[in-house]
């Protein structure tokens, strides 16, 4: 019996979600932790994901003040697990013979 590809795909896909969302997972507890401790910690979050320089939550502001939330690798969990259900639900609708 021959094995269909389309699950192999489908499981790439999936350990692609993961890895996605371990990694986005990562980014907010480092946004969290410099929103919490402020100062430093802040400067060093916003230069290490080379966002514009925005006051950090410690300091007066009558705005958002916060830098926006990198979300690249949330998009690709998102996207590589919605592409990894499609494929079985396919796999499973319309099996090869």
């Amino acid at each position: 019996m021959k094995r269909d590809r389309r699950l192999l795909i489908a499981l790439i896909m999936f350990l692609a979600a993961a890895v996605g969302g371990t990694i986005q997972a990562w980014i907010v507890n480092r946004y969290i932790v410099a929103a919490v401790m402020g100062g430093g910690y802040w400067d060093h979050f916003i230069e290490f994901f080379e966002l514009e320089p925005i006051t950090g939550p410690n300091q007066a502001c009558f705005d958002f003040c916060a830098s926006s939330l990198p979300f690249i690798a949330g998009w690709i969990a998102i996207g590589a697990f919605i592409s990894g259900c499609i494929l079985v639900a396919h796999a499973w609708l319309k099996p090869e013979r």
